[in-house]
């Protein structure tokens, strides 16, 4: 059996996948969760009915001295921890013009410093070969100034998981997923999410079991570290002004 992964925001939408898809490949899998305690209770039960064994934690990922013990709570309920993948993430709308610091600051304590306190975590307690993946977003390549501080926060971990790669090296490999637009939300519903994706070079979008395989596919190989996968469908490569939320048009 595989050593058990700790996956963040693993209860719902591209988490979830990334849990199931971890488990087929016979990791077990602890599943965090802030405020979606059934979701993630269900998910326990889906796994454990397929042969595997997972466990469901809450934290509130704002909160870093309770982020300091998620690994530890992980490893005593399934053993040494030897993955994470830091999918959980802000997503709060902001621009130049109303920029907040309370913002910026909870974007970065969220979506940058809890992954990081994660990593060294991981790296302080792993006693094999370890690996992180960290799930970002196509945006690092194709940025605009809409969701600044989110923006900034992936930017961050961006160029940490390269700076990381070579300094945890040889017992952590750090890698990334950067995922184009996957699944509808508040500000994209299904026919603007098809809408964007159409637009797409390859002329369809990608979906959450994409971004799992790309997950499952760094964690198998052990030769891999410092690098970003982008699952977007070469999204990237529309350099637009705007988030395609508010130009559904897709005019750049």
């Amino acid at each position: 059996m595989r050593g058990p992964v700790l996956v963040t925001g693993g209860a719902k939408r591209i988490g979830r996948e990334i849990c199931l898809r971890l488990s087929e490949e016979g990791f077990p899998i602890a599943i965090h969760y802030r405020n979606s305690e059934q979701d993630a209770n269900q998910l326990v039960g889906e796994i454990e009915a397929n042969g595997g064994e997972a466990t469901a934690i809450q934290c509130d990922l704002n909160d870093s001295d309770s982020v300091k013990g998620l690994i530890h709570e992980a490893s005593e309920s399934l053993g040494t921890v030897v993955g994470v993948v830091n999918n959980a993430s802000m997503f709060s709308f902001d621009r130049i013009e109303n920029l907040s610091e309370e913002l910026w600051t909870e974007h970065m304590k969220v979506n940058a410093f809890a992954p990081l306190v994660l990593i060294s975590e991981l790296y302080k307690s792993a006693k094999a070969p370890s690996w992180v993946v960290n799930v970002l977003d196509f945006k690092v390549e194709s940025p605009n100034a809409d969701y600044l501080s989110y923006t900034g926060s992936r930017f961050a971990m961006h160029g940490l998981t390269s700076a990381l790669a070579i300094d945890l090296a040889p017992s952590v490999r750090v890698n990334s997923v950067a995922p184009g637009h996957v699944l509808t939300s508040d500000i994209l519903d299904a026919d603007s999410l098809k809408a964007v994706q159409s637009q797409s070079p390859l002329g369809f979008g990608p979906s959450a079991k994409d971004v799992s395989e790309s997950v499952v596919f760094l964690a198998n190989s052990p030769s891999i570290t410092g690098q970003t996968i982008f699952v977007d469908s070469g999204e990237r490569f529309r350099q637009m002004g705007k988030d395609p939320a508010f130009d559904k048009e897709g005019k750049s």
